[in-house]
C-alpha cells in the first residue's frame, strides 16, 4: 500500500476524522462509546495540561495508563503536542521501573486511576521525575508560550519497549511513518474496509492493539471494540453483541478459544477475519471451518512492524505469507549467507524504502550496531522460505536446546504441549545432561495435569529427540511486567514439585 496513508501523521488523521465526522463512533470499549469529537476534546485538555507544567515538544512521556478511554486521551495527546509518548505496563515496579522511565529521558509520568500504578510510583518518587494524574490534567490550564505542534511523520513520536529475557529491555524508537505503515500493511494485507468493526483485548501500551486495531480502524472510518479483560467462553458472544467482523490474535488466544466446547451453529457468528501472529498450523484450517472465518497470518516486530503476511489472493497454510513489497527477507545460516529453499536459518530483513522500520534502540547504540550487522536487521528469529517464497516462523534462534546432535525448538514443543487440553501455559529449556550438551526440560502450568498422561501425549507429537526428559507442573510462571516467560528464573531438576523423569513420577515430600 503506497500513498497518503503511510505518510500522514497520527495528529493529522484524527484531524481528518473530526473535521469529517466528529460524532462518529470510532471507540467502543468497558468505559463506553467514543467518538473522534471526544477523543479530540479529552486529548486537548490533557494535551494543555502536560503544557502547563513543563513539558516542552520532543520531550519524552512515560505513561502508565490502564483504562481505555484515559490511556487513547493521553496517547492523542502527546500526538498532537509533539511529546513522545513511552507507554508502560502499570504492573511495572521497582527497577524495572526506573529503568524504563530513566532510560528513555521521560521528564514526566502521567498516571491514570489505577491505585497499583500510583503505589508503585510513590514509593519511588525521589527516583523518577514528576508525576502527574491524569485527573489533574483533565482541568482546564493556561498555558503559557511554548511550541505545541505535531512532530514530522518521520521524527520519533513513539518509543516502546521489548520485553528482555535475560538482559535489559529495549526501547525501540518508532516515527508516525512507520506505524502508519504497519497499520496500513494489515488493512491492506486482511482486505479490512469502513464497513468492518475490529476486535482486540491487547494493552494499549503495546504496538499491536495501537496500530493493528486503533489506527487501522481509524483509517479504513470502521470502529474497534477494546475488551480489557478476555473471557474465552464469552468471546463469541461478546463479538456478536458489538457485531465484530475482524479480530486480531495474538500468541495462545486461538488455542484458547479452539480448546472452549464447541457449540452448534457457532460459525454463524459475525467474525469474517482473523488476523495475527502465532496461530498453529495444526488447528488453522479446522478453526477457520469452525468459527467461518478467513485466517491471515503475518510475521513481524516492534521494529519493522509487518514484515510478511498472508492475502486472500496469496496464502498458504502454516505459512506467515509472503515478504510485504516494501521489505526484503532473507534467511541466512550462522556466517551470515543466504540459505537454499526450505532450509532453516536465521530470520534478516531490510526495508526497500527510507523511514519504515524502527530509529533504532533508545541510549543503546551498540545494540542497535549488532542488531543491524551487515547491513540486514537480525531478528533472532528462525525461519525457513520455501521454493514459492513463503515464509514459515519455526522458533527463536537464542531458545533452542541441544541435545544429542539435534536442535530442539523450544517453541515448537511447547505449542505442543499447550495443544493438550489440560495445559495452559509451558515454558520448555535445556539443563545439563551426563552425556553432555542437554536434556530437554519442560514448565507446565495446569490445575488438572496428569504428568504420565502428558508425557504419553508429548511422544505421540513430537519426535523422539524432543520429547522432554523431564517435565514439572507449577502454578504460574515467571513473566516480565509485559507478560514474556523469563526462562532464565527457571529451576532445572530439583525434585522439589511434581515432577516427571521418564518412567518416574516425584510428587513433593
Amino acid at each position: 500500500m503506497t500513498g497518503p496513508r503511510l505518510t500522514v501523521s497520527l495528529a493529522d488523521l484524527l484531524a481528518s476524522r473530526v473535521a469529517s465526522s466528529p460524532d462518529k463512533v470510532v471507540i467502543r470499549s468497558d468505559q463506553g462509546c467514543l467518538t473522534y469529537g471526544e477523543i479530540e476534546e479529552k486529548s486537548r485538555l490533557i494535551a494543555e495540561g502536560l503544557s502547563s507544567v513543563g513539558v516542552q515538544r520532543g520531550e519524552s512521556v512515560a505513561t502508565m495508563v490502564q483504562r481505555t478511554d484515559q490511556a487513547l486521551a493521553v496517547w492523542f495527546a502527546c500526538a498532537r503536542s509533539g511529546f513522545v509518548e513511552v507507554p508502560l505496563n502499570v504492573e511495572l515496579k521497582d527497577e524495572l521501573l526506573v529503568d524504563a522511565v530513566v532510560g528513555a529521558d521521560c521528564s514526566v509520568i502521567v498516571v491514570g486511576d489505577d491505585p497499583v500504578a500510583s503505589q508503585q510510583l510513590e514509593a519511588l518518587e525521589e527516583r523518577l521525575p514528576s508525576i502527574s494524574k491524569i485527573e489533574d490534567l483533565e482541568e482546564p490550564a493556561v498555558v503559557h508560550g511554548g511550541d505545541s505542534r505535531p512532530l514530522g511523520s518521520d521524527e520519533v513520536s513513539l518509543i516502546l519497549y521489548t520485553s528482555g529475557t535475560t538482559g535489559r529491555s529495549k526501547g525501540v524508537r518508532l516515527s508516525d511513518r512507520m506505524t502508519m505503515r504497519l497499520a496500513a500493511s494489515v488493512v491492506d494485507h486482511a482486505g479490512l474496509t469502513r464497513d468492518d468493526v475490529l476486535f482486540t483485548v491487547f494493552p494499549l501500551h503495546h504496538i499491536a492493539a495501537r496500530f493493528v486495531s486503533v489506527v487501522a480502524a481509524m483509517l479504513i472510518e470502521g470502529e474497534v471494540v477494546i475488551q480489557e479483560k478476555f473471557s474465552a467462553s464469552r468471546f463469541w458472544d461478546v463479538c456478536t453483541d458489538h457485531g465484530v467482523t475482524a479480530i486480531h490474535y495474538l500468541g495462545t488466544l486461538p488455542m484458547m478459544l479452539w480448546k472452549q466446547e464447541p457449540v452448534l451453529g457457532q460459525e454463524q457468528n459475525s467474525v469474517r477475519v482473523a488476523y495475527g501472529a502465532g496461530m498453529p498450523e495444526e488447528i488453522q484450517e479446522d478453526f477457520g471451518q469452525r468459527f467461518g472465518l478467513e485466517i491471515f497470518e503475518l510475521y513481524g516486530s516492534t521494529e519493522q512492524g509487518v514484515v510478511a503476511m498472508s492475502r486472500r489472493d496469496s496464502s498458504k497454510l502454516g505459512t506467515c505469507g509472503l515478504p510485504v513489497d516494501d521489505v526484503e527477507l532473507q534467511i541466512h545460516d550462522p556466517e551470515g549467507k543466504q540459505c537454499p529453499a526450505n532450509v532453516v536459518g536465521e530470520i534478516v530483513v531490510r526495508n526497500r524504502e527510507p523511514g519504515i522500520f524502527f530509529d533504532g534502540y533508545h541510549g543503546m547504540p551498540d545494540a542497535t550496531i549488532e542488531a543491524w550487522r551487515d547491513l540486514w536487521f537480525r531478528t533472532g528469529d528462525a525461519g525457513l522460505v520455501d521454493e514459492d517464497g513463503y515464509l514459515t516462523f519455526t522458533g527463536r534462534l537464542t531458545d533452542s536446546v541441544r541435545r544429542r546432535g539435534e536442535n530442539v525448538s523450544a517453541w515448537e514443543v511447547e505449542r505442543v504441549l499447550v495443544e493438550h487440553k489440560d495445559v495452559d501455559e509451558a515454558a520448555v529449556f535445556g539443563v545439563p545432561s551426563d552425556l553432555g550438551e542437554e536434556e530437554v526440560m519442560a514448565v507446565v502450568v495446569g490445575d488438572r495435569v496428569d504428568l504420565q498422561e502428558l508425557w504419553q501425549y508429548a511422544t505421540e507429537k513430537l519426535p523422539g529427540f524432543a520429547v522432554p526428559r523431564y517435565i514439572r507442573i507449577q502454578d504460574e510462571l515467571p513473566k516480565t511486567p509485559t507478560g514474556r516467560v523469563q526462562k532464565h528464573q527457571l529451576n532445572g531438576v530439583d525434585g522439589e514439585t511434581s515432577e516427571w523423569e521418564r518412567g518416574l513420577i516425584r510428587q513433593p515430600s
